[in-house]
């Protein structure tokens, strides 16, 4: 075996372990939730040391938030491709329930159950929610930048870039507590994200409800 060939073996066994720390993660809070899931049943599960966990993790909160750089390439490039005479919203829209349900179809190992138990971790766990938004400003910042370009505009002058960066976001969470509401007859989360934009895209200006 060549120096290279090793080299490249060394590498794929380090992606393996760490997606079977990731999964091992999932698994169990799934099964003990968040809080009551330690560092140490992760290790266990995979058996591996505690020591190796903190070489490709931080804490527990970056194994949630792990998928995150490669869905926000993914969806950056996915903006890319929109048709360039396509308006920036509907652009954003199609590129967000693109990627989404490349997610719920197995993208970065995801598969639908997963991905909802990611979202509801972003969602309402306390100190997820922290570390993604903290994570999220240099996302935003880059998503405007490309919307801005996009619209032949300079988002320092114009905030429309920003409101739609805003808007991405908003979509998100109101897709989340929606499809929450709609677990009695289940639907993809991708389907509830994609009617909100519909709804956002065709105007929130509803007319009021005239007494008779």
């Amino acid at each position: 075996m060549t120096e290279k060939e090793e080299v490249g073996r060394r590498e794929r066994k380090k992606l393996m372990l760490r997606d079977a720390l990731i999964s091992a993660a999932y698994e169990l809070f799934a099964e003990k939730g968040f809080d009551e899931t330690r560092v140490e049943d992760i290790t266990e599960k995979v058996d591996v040391s505690t020591r190796t966990f903190f070489r490709y993790f931080a804490c527990k909160e970056d194994v949630v938030l792990d998928y995150q750089s490669a869905e926000h390439d993914d969806f950056m490039a996915a903006l890319n491709r929109r048709p360039p005479e396509e308006p920036a919203l509907s652009a954003l829209h199609h590129a967000a329930v693109e990627v989404v349900r490349c997610c719920e179809n197995g993208s970065y190992g995801f598969d639908a159950d997963r991905f909802m138990t990611l979202q509801e971790l972003l969602r309402s766990h306390p100190l997820v929610r922290a570390k993604n938004l903290q994570n999220g400003v240099e996302r935003r910042d880059s998503i405007v930048k490309l919307l801005a370009q996009r619209m032949g505009t300079d988002s320092s002058e114009d905030i429309r870039p920003n409101v739609l960066a805003w808007v991405l976001d908003y979509a998100h969470i109101a897709a989340h507590d929606l499809w929450k509401m709609k677990k009695s007859s289940p639907v993809p989360y991708s389907d509830v994200l994609d009617e909100i934009f519909t709804v956002i895209e065709q105007g929130l200006n509803f007319p009021a409800h005239a007494p008779a």
